[in-house]
């Protein structure tokens, strides 16, 4: 069995014009929010902290180049103390539409159990809901995680309908849950 988090970059700035698309950097809220997804994901599922793993740990984190999405990897990478070989940049992820994306995770190293893949709507919410055998992703705000179990011991053989919803994980559904520790990452009308 291989294990995938696909994640959404997290909230990017609009403000600066003249700004390519590609370099448009993590806002106030996604510099918020980033880190605190990255911190549940890892107390929570992988066994950060005290926590016992739900599921093996990520051994790689594939990104996007654009600066939204590898500074949400970067942030994943720091909170869980992975080394720096672990971050691994794709240029064919930005923008990538679903097929491309199956692609990637049909060419990763087949000694990788789990890993986590960061990049862009619309084409990252189409991958997560063809993949799924049985379950359903309503939407991917900016800096949501899918967990995903794939039935097969090889990326390769990875293909639509076939993987088990873990975890849906929204900022919206962190600050609802857990208003404590949580304020602040998602917008206040609900809409990411």
């Amino acid at each position: 069995m291989k294990y995938l988090t696909v994640v959404r970059h997290a909230k990017s700035s609009w403000t600066q014009s003249g700004l390519a698309d590609h370099d448009r950097p993590l806002n106030e809220r996604g510099l918020v929010a980033a880190p605190a997804m990255a911190s549940f994901l890892h107390r929570t599922y992988f066994g950060g902290g005290e926590n016992e793993a739900l599921i093996p740990p990520p051994e790689r984190l594939v990104t996007s180049t654009a600066a939204r999405a590898l500074a949400t990897a970067r942030i994943m990478q720091e909170v869980a103390s992975m080394p720096l070989e672990s971050l691994i940049l794709d240029s064919s992820l930005y923008l990538a539409e679903a097929p491309r994306i199956l692609n990637v995770v049909r060419q990763l190293d087949e000694e990788w159990k789990h890993v986590m893949l960061f990049g862009h709507n619309p084409g990252l919410h189409d991958f997560a809901e063809r993949i799924l055998a049985r379950a359903h992703v309503p939407k991917m705000p900016t800096c949501t995680a899918v967990l995903l179990a794939l039935p097969h011991a090889y990326w390769g053989l990875t293909d639509w309908g076939e993987a088990q919803l873990i975890g849906y994980v929204t900022p919206k559904a962190l600050e609802r849950r857990f208003p404590e520790l949580y304020a602040g990452i998602s917008r206040a009308d609900g809409e990411d």
